[in-house]
This record gives C-alpha cells, structure tokens and sequence, in this order.
C-alpha cells in the first residue's frame, strides 16, 4: 500500500494516509482519550522519555521516536525548553536544569532518605565496601544512593538513578522475595548478567525462599563479575493506621567477591533496624490532612 502524505491531523499525532484509508498511530503504551488524541501530559512525557533515552535529540529525532507530529513536538520543545526542562544546543535538546534541580531536591528531602541517610553512612564507615540503596521498579532496581567509592569503589560502576535487573543484584533479590510469587513470575525471561546469574524460575525462587528464611540476600558476581554483596529489604513508614503506607527499600554493601564475609551481615542487618526506628512513621500518614 503506497503512503501518499503525511502530517498533523490536529490530534497531535503524525497522520499516515494511504490510497484507501487514513491510519492513526498513536504513541505505544499511552491511553487515548475520548476524541482519539493524547494528553498534553501524556505528549510531554512521551518527549521527556525519549529525550532521556537518546542523551539529545534533534527536533526530527523527537518526531521519529516519539510519533509526534512535527508542528506538535516543534511546539512542546519550545515549551519546555521556555520552563528549562530542556536546554537547546544549537539544534539539539537535552534535558534541562529544573528536571536536575527536582530530581536532586526529590531524591534528598523524601522523608524515607532523611531517615535512612544517617545509618547508611554509619554502615560504610564500619566496612569500608561500597554502600547502596535502591528501590524496585518492575524487573529492576533502581539506585537511590551510593556511599562511598571507599575500598573497591572503582569496580562497581554503579550510579543513583542508574538501574540494574532486579534478580541479578543482592538488592534487587531482597525486594523480590517481598513480592508475591504470581509477580515473580510476570518478570520472566530472567537474562543472565554474567555466568554467575540465576536465570532460571524454579531456581530463582529457591533463591528467593532462602532470602526469606535468612533476612538478607547474596549476590556472589551475579551482577558484576569480581563483585559480591550482601543486601537487605527494608520496610518502614508502618504505623497503627489502617491507611498506613509503607515504603520499602533494600541496603547492600559491596565488596570482592574473593572477599565475602559473614562479619558483614551484622553491621547490614544493624543498618536496617536503624533505619527502621528512624524511618517508623511515614508522615504523610499523620493527622492534618485532607
């Protein structure tokens, strides 16, 4: 079927027309509303996500990955770039200052990292090793905080905001074993990060129930080749409240695989007590709201 134009059917989306019928194609993974259009929210985000992905984009670039129309995406990066979520170089954007400036203020004053923050540098003064804290976002975990480099810090090359596949890291494995089996298994395939991985389900679980049974978990150079780590799931924020949220995390500290020792389990699983008393109350919980 021969394409015979292309442009903005005033929906926001690039319109395809072929010889016998025109065909809407909507960004994947974004609901519609009623009239067939995309939120103005939605269109920010989907321009937002792709610029992230790429490090910059042109303004074509943003049109080819995020199906856009042109005048629309020409729009809307104008837009930003006026709110400094984007910052233009020449003909490219990347993202801006008031995104770091959010990210940075987010990550620093959540009330769950204020409570955290003390123990997990008590816990890198006593070993040493690298210490992370990171949070389950699907299959991965995402890194809410890295303390050291301290002993061994140029081998893990680790990031905060940077993600790693949930079962192949100590933390993410922590976090797993929180979940139900049935969302264990949505996650599959399980892709091995190095020899070491534990790809398969039935072993994973095992994996799994262990973690339950000892409080923390292992990772022995499944993640990284050289590197091994103990990790923890922490969850705080409980209170008497049948509203109560709770806010779950996990701790790890990092070391030479070669190097693993069980002395280490106590000052982690100290950490996550600590962490615990400081971070019992999740204030959004308490009296005084709507």
């Amino acid at each position: 079927m021969a394409l015979t134009s292309e442009g903005d059917g005033g929906d926001g989306y690039n319109r395809r027309r072929t010889d016998s019928e025109q065909e809407w194609r909507p960004a994947v993974g974004y609901r519609k509303d009623e009239a067939g259009s995309l939120s103005m929210l939605d269109r920010l985000d989907l321009i937002l996500d792709a610029v992230e992905d790429a490090g910059f984009l042109t303004l074509s670039g943003v049109v080819e990955r995020t199906g856009l129309a042109r005048s629309t995406a020409h729009r809307l990066l104008t837009h930003l770039e006026r709110k400094r979520w984007l910052f233009r170089v020449g003909s490219n954007y990347e993202l801006g200052p008031r995104l770091f400036d959010l990210g940075t203020k987010g990550v620093r004053n959540h009330w769950f990292y204020r409570g955290a923050l003390p123990a997990l540098h008590r816990l890198h003064a006593q070993t040493g090793f690298i210490v992370h804290m990171a949070f389950l976002d699907g299959p991965e975990v995402v890194y809410w905080e890295k303390i050291g480099p301290g002993r061994f810090g140029a081998a893990v090359p680790t990031r905060i905001g940077g993600r790693n596949p949930a079962h192949s890291t100590s933390l993410g494995k922590a976090l797993l074993a929180m979940q139900p089996a049935g969302l264990v298994d949505s996650l599959a395939p399980f892709t091995p990060a190095t020899e070491r991985t534990i790809c398969g389900a039935a072993a994973l679980h095992q994996e799994l129930d262990q973690v339950r049974r000892r409080g923390y978990a292992v990772d022995r150079g499944e993640s990284l080749r050289g590197v091994g780590c103990f990790g923890t799931a922490v969850q705080a924020g409980a209170d008497d409240s049948v509203d109560a949220y709770r806010m779950t995390a996990a701790v790890s500290v990092c070391v030479p695989v070669d190097r693993m020792d069980s002395r280490l389990i106590a000052p982690l699983l100290s950490a996550k007590k600590q962490i615990i008393d400081a971070a019992r109350i999740n204030p959004m919980t308490e009296p005084g709201g709507e």
